[in-house]
């Protein structure tokens, strides 16, 4: 199957019929991100994708495998998602311990990845890698295209994280909290300001000392902050410790409303898999500092395999020495 022929001829036959990639992930229950990739020729549609995509489009399923029709490159640019985050080769450790060996992923705009592996796998390492709170061995990280070598300011500015517990200053409110990062940033869009006060919805408590915060206030306010300088990468380590499962719905919502409507990517660490699941459309597997394994969501539940599932099996075989290089899930 050639994925950049038939990414083309999806994405010209959604151009014709007027489509835009979100009616399209609409009409066939998934993320819009997915559409988005396929059209780059990555993660090509399965069988089931393929049959309502001929429905739609009123084309037999072999055309969409073909992509019989004999488009040009450059009436349509695949490339029209750019990369946002590139990490090659990266390794690192600690004393003799390495903690991440030879890392390679990358990561496109609207993208939301879920990192997840074992305690002690290297997410948090990798993460403060990338947002270089450690200093690589060796490897390559750039960031909208900013390597964080040289042009570290840049890279940054690209960036919003938060990074294990919610850092603020608890005895300012949190109004105060959002204006010192703005300034800081030289952000002067203060109905930005309030509307990510709004978007997290902190309206009637953004006024309040930190100090006087729950847990899950802290981490909408610590979110809000994340975004204030309207990141195309936001990175999260863990967000949804200590918050109730209301608290978790509400995370999720938000983070794929400010994906979709930003096309911002998310890079989040979990260990609860159900969210990762719910929220992610691709799905990396890191275990003793190693990519085991890199998929799309929608790949697993086609195929009806439960993220759990995958978890266990891959890093299972892969601590024991016995890893499948042809499975379907393995690194890619």
């Amino acid at each position: 199957m050639n994925q950049e022929k038939m990414g083309l001829f999806i994405s010209n036959l959604r151009k014709e019929n007027q489509l835009t990639q979100k009616e399209l992930a609409n009409m066939l229950g998934i993320m819009d991100t997915s559409v988005s990739k396929w059209e780059r020729g990555i993660n090509a549609p399965d069988i089931s994708y393929l049959t309502e995509l001929s429905k739609i489009f009123h084309v037999t399923v072999q055309e969409l495998l073909n992509g019989e029709r004999q488009f040009k490159k450059k009436e349509i640019n695949i490339n029209h998602h750019s990369k946002v985050l590139e990490v090659s080769n990266l390794s690192k450790s600690f004393g003799k311990r390495k903690i991440l060996n030879n890392i390679n992923l990358t990561m496109y705009e609207g993208d939301i990845v879920g990192l997840i592996g074992p305690n002690g796998a290297g997410k948090t390492t990798l993460i403060k890698t990338i947002l270089k709170l450690y200093k690589a061995d060796s490897g390559k990280i750039k960031i909208c295209g900013y390597d964080i070598q040289k042009d570290l300011e840049k890279a940054l500015s690209k960036t919003g994280s938060i990074i294990e517990s919610p850092d603020m200053y608890l005895n300012l409110t949190g109004k105060k909290n959002l204006q010192i990062t703005a300034l800081m940033n030289d952000i002067k869009d203060k109905e930005y300001i309030d509307e990510m006060v709004k978007f997290v919805g902190l309206d009637d408590r953004i006024h309040d000392k930190v100090k006087k915060y729950s847990l899950g206030m802290k981490q909408r306010l610590a979110l809000a902050n994340a975004l204030i300088k309207k990141p195309k990468l936001l990175i999260l380590d863990e967000p949804t410790n200590g918050l109730d499962p209301r608290g978790i719905k509400e995370l999720r919502s938000m983070l794929k409303k400010i994906s979709t409507e930003q096309n911002m990517s998310i890079l989040i660490s979990s260990h609860i898999l159900s969210e990762v699941e719910n929220i992610c459309d691709r799905v990396i597997i890191i275990d003793q500092g190693n990519i085991i394994s890199d998929f799309g969501i929608e790949e697993a539940k086609y195929k009806n395999i439960s993220l759990e599932e995958l978890f266990f099996t891959k890093t299972e075989s892969f601590e024991s020495g016995e890893q499948d290089e042809n499975s379907e899930f393995s690194k890619k």
